[in-house]
Formats: structure tokens, sequence, C-alpha cells
């Protein structure tokens, strides 16, 4: 199955898991032009998106993808404050249960973010195994160890080393509180680390507080040789499989 990244930032987020008969959407913080692009405006195989969270950067772009006859998934937390902001009604997901999306099978899961109701979710394909997405989230509040991850896509946003908490404590502040550094990360992928692991996507990089390269390879020495380790950027694609890469 492949993944392009549409986005991964504050400038918009917006990936796309692609089969040969159906696609799965996440997030709609990028215009419905360029996601569509990226899926070679084959619409009628998307099966549906998901959005993690009402900040714009996730879900500015909802009345878009909508128009083209997406359906947008969220929790029940997540669905009330999408539709007071944007007035479009999302299809409601019970945290902690299982929905079906085409052949995926998706459980959306809370993620700590600065006091906002956010979701994670763990999204189940035959073709990809099991696959672990967080983004804008403080930290993993839940033991994923014994789910044998086979891909996971987190958060990896910036390294405290990089932060000027004595020019602009304020926002310094705000970034700790809302998104995963990478001591945080590192210790989720070791949690998550097994022999079914195939690869590892970096989400959401600071432009400002991280460093692609060093994170990339700083994870990379936390699991096997073969797993594929990867900074998700604009314009980036990743095929997921379940054999060894």
């Amino acid at each position: 199955m492949l993944m392009k990244c549409t986005g991964s930032g504050s400038g918009g987020n917006g990936y796309a898991l692609i089969s040969d008969d159906e696609i799965l959407l996440i997030e709609c913080g990028v215009p419905a032009k360029e996601m569509l692009r990226a899926i070679d405006y084959q619409t009628s195989k998307v099966a549906g998106c998901l959005i993690s969270h009402e900040h714009g950067d996730h879900a500015k772009y909802i009345k878009q993808y909508m128009k083209y006859g997406i359906k947008c998934y969220t929790s029940d937390e997540v669905q009330e404050r999408i539709e007071t902001i944007y007035g479009e009604k999302t299809v409601g997901m019970n945290r902690m249960h299982v929905t079906k999306i085409g052949s995926f099978q998706v459980i959306p899961f809370q993620s700590p973010h600065d006091g906002t109701e956010c979701d994670g979710f763990l999204i189940k394909h035959e073709k990809i195994g099991c696959l672990l997405f967080i983004t804008d989230a403080e930290y993993c509040k839940y033991d994923f160890s014994k789910m044998g991850i086979n891909h996971a896509m987190v958060e990896c946003n910036y390294s405290e080393d990089y932060l000027d908490m004595e020019s602009d404590q304020v926002k310094s502040n705000r970034v700790l509180q809302s998104h995963m550094e990478l001591q945080t990360c590192k210790r989720l992928i070791q949690m998550i680390n097994s022999p079914m692991l195939r690869s590892v996507g970096l989400l959401h990089l600071s432009s400002q507080n991280a460093n692609p390269e060093r994170f990339r390879e700083e994870i990379a020495e936390l699991v096997d040789c073969d797993v594929d380790v990867w900074v998700a950027e604009k314009g980036v694609e990743r095929e997921l499989r379940l054999e060894p890469f």
C-alpha cells in the first residue's frame, strides 16, 4: 500500500493510504486540489477521511473535501467542535472501539493536546497490518507494546535543546504542553518496537525546533536496520508493506 504525504506541519497536514481499489485519507489540512492530485483524482475510491482534531492545519478544508463526496470521520468528542467551527457534521466514531471504513478498521483513541479534544488512530488493513498514527500529542497515554504494530506514523515535533525559553517563554510552554518532544517519541518507539515493526514515519516536525536528519538518525538507532525510518514532508511517498524492507 502506498502512503502519500501532502503536508506535515503547521502549514497543513494531509496523508493518503492508497491501495489498488481503495483510499483512506488522514487529515484535511491541505486544500482538496492538492489531495486530489496526490490520489490521481480517484475520488470514487476514497472510503473516507479521518480528522484528528479541530485545528485548521488538520481540518481547515473539510468543506472542500465534503463537496467531492468524501465522508469525514472523527471521534464523537471531536465531532461537536468540528460542527461548531466549520458547520459540517462528521461521521462519529466511539473511542476505543472499531469503526469499519471500507476495508479499513479504525480505532480512535484520545491524545493529550493541551486541553483540545484530539485523537490518534490505530488503522488495520490486510495489506499493511496495524498502523499507529499519532499527531499533535504531548505524549501517548496508552501502552501499545502488545499490539504488534507494523507501521508507525508518529509526531516528533521538537527537541528541548532547540527551544528558546528565554526569548519566548509563552510560545515555548505551549509547544511543551501540546506537541511531542524527541525523547518522548523515542520512548514510544522503544515501547512498540518488535520484530513486527516495518516502518516509522516522523510527523509534524517544527520548522524552528527540529532537525530532520538528526531525528531520523536517533530513531533509526532504536530499531532494527531493516526498519524504514523516514521523515514526512510534502511530496514524500512510502510503500507500506508487511514483509521486511
